[in-house]
């Protein structure tokens, strides 16, 4: 049996009460401290009518109150609900509508966001850290007044829902994917696995806790008994001082963030970050050139993983320290617990699972695993593709000779231009490995001779970057066909991305 996120916890409450489990600010929770404050705050949740099954929204930074929130949930059987706090308010509305969330605890950065939620959700209580918080919403230091003792007992399963990810909304709005204890527990189990971890372990996430991967490595670290350090608000130069004062082994980051570390360390002297050893990462593919930097700057290994919200994992993983060099710009192979093949891709009607390609080749990668989700959460008329447990990303990869997996692009993203298949990542991957080139993305635009032509949007790193330049770099290489180079060239300030560092395809068209 393995048990509910509340059996976990409690456990190692009993095991190791002196150990460090969060590190928030200038304040050290021991797992006997954040037992007591956890206990506390469910007691007061318990009294602001909070019960078993009940929602409960999360929309904070990385820090200590996130882990309190959760874990109180846990205690009392509600169903946790990480809300990007990036989103605006309308957005954030219309989850709080959706899941009928009974409680929605924020910092108060985002009391602006949070007054006009509540003029429409007046069946949710509003509970803010800090100040100042809007009329209306009660003090999350009031729980302070309640007994550490542990809240009345309830009947918690592994099949019960514990929590509620949601996906990163580049395509759309965001859709919360709900799990179960036993979903939670069986991703912990891999996170730990897959990046070797035990009790004597300080994990850091740089991305918001809220989202995704992050709240899965920050339940990794809590299953084990290990510690974990709460940034905050995300700065390069501060994640690097926190490493080195916490002696944190593991990162969570984005690749914007792997990049701006390495930048920050050569600005930081000699401090010893040597304690890391590993960084995580996910989302998109990355460059050799950026891998090598990060080892050389940062001393560390890098995971790379690729996964979807539905399947509340990574499905592969890619680890320079195991894997060889050539490989490194692939998402490597399927990791635990999972199955995984590549089939072939249609834009209509989904293929059958049985349908696999011949590697070496290109096709639409599936999965399984006992992670999946099959529905949303509160959503019942939006189901997720699924074919006998199968779950359809809508991804195209190319699998090579050794089984690795190169990541393409989205079915959904696919420009023809006189004909020819075009994947805007391909394009922005390629481009990205340009020294000037600090960001880029690539549309199709309507083309009266072509049907659509491809254009690129960049953030240069350097002014003095040209159109010219950049159509020169595409011409010279033998790794860019010449029909996929961009005919467009803008530049640009920045782009529009998500808190994991995707690039959010609506906002840019």
């Amino acid at each position: 049996m393995l048990g509910t996120l509340r059996d976990g916890f409690v456990g190692n409450v009993a095991r190791w009460p002196d150990r460090n489990a969060v590190i928030g600010g200038e304040r050290t929770y021991t797992y006997a401290d954040l037992n007591a404050c956890v206990n506390r705050f469910a007691n007061f949740l318990l009294d602001l009518g909070v019960r078993k099954g009940d929602g409960v929204g999360l929309l904070l930074h990385n820090c200590a109150e996130f882990a309190i929130g959760f874990l109180a949930c846990q205690k009392l059987g509600a169903v946790s609900s990480g809300l990007n706090y990036r989103l605006s308010a309308g957005p954030l509305g219309y989850t709080v509508q959706q899941e009928k969330l009974k409680i929605l605890l924020f910092n108060s950065e985002f009391s602006g966001k949070v007054a006009e939620i509540m003029a429409g959700a007046d069946f949710c209580r509003f509970i803010g850290v800090g100040d100042p918080i809007p009329p209306g919403a009660v003090r999350f230091d009031d729980h302070a007044g309640y007994a550490a003792t542990e809240p009345p007992w309830v009947d918690i399963r592994e099949t019960d829902l514990c929590n509620v990810i949601h996906t990163s909304g580049t395509t759309g709005r965001p859709k919360g994917a709900a799990f179960t204890n036993e979903t939670q527990v069986i991703t912990a189990i891999q996170y730990c696995l897959e990046m070797g971890l035990d009790r004597g372990h300080v994990g850091m996430s740089l991305a918001p806790v809220v989202i995704g991967a992050a709240t899965n490595f920050f339940v990794a670290y809590l299953f084990v008994g290990a510690a974990q350090v709460m940034i905050g608000e995300y700065d390069a130069a501060r994640a690097l001082r926190l490493i080195a004062r916490h002696k944190v082994t593991e990162s969570f980051a984005v690749p914007t963030q792997m990049y701006q570390l390495a930048e920050a360390r050569q600005q930081l002297g000699d401090l010893d970050i040597s304690s890391l050893r590993l960084l995580r990462s996910g989302g998109s593919p990355l460059p050799t050139t950026l891998l090598r930097r990060v080892r050389r700057e940062l001393g560390c290994e890098v995971i790379n993983t690729y996964g979807t919200t539905e399947s509340c994992t990574a499905i592969t993983t890619c680890h320079t320290g195991l894997e060889p060099e050539e490989k490194w710009e692939s998402i490597g192979k399927p990791s635990y617990f999972q199955e995984v093949r590549v089939i072939a891709a249609s834009e209509g009607m989904e293929t059958s699972p049985d349908q696999q390609i011949q590697i070496p080749g290109e096709g639409q990668i599936i999965n399984r695993g006992a992670q999946s989700v099959s529905d949303y959460y509160c959503t019942p008329h939006d189901k997720l593709r699924a074919r006998d447990g199968w779950q359809y990303a809508r991804d195209i990869v190319r699998v090579d000779s050794d089984g690795y997996i190169f990541p393409i692009d989205r079915i959904d993203n696919l420009i023809i231009s006189g004909g020819e298949n075009i994947y805007p990542q391909e394009v922005e991957f390629f481009l990205s490995k340009h020294p000037s080139i600090a960001d880029v993305a690539v549309v199709g635009v309507p083309d009266e001779k072509w049907g659509q032509v491809v254009k690129a949007l960049i953030v240069r790193r350097d002014a003095g970057l040209t159109a010219e330049d950049v159509d020169r770099y595409c011409l010279e290489s033998a790794e860019l066909p010449r029909y996929r180079r961009p005919k467009i060239i803008e530049f640009v300030d920045a782009l529009p991305r998500n808190v994991l560092g995707k690039i959010d395809r609506t906002a840019l068209r």
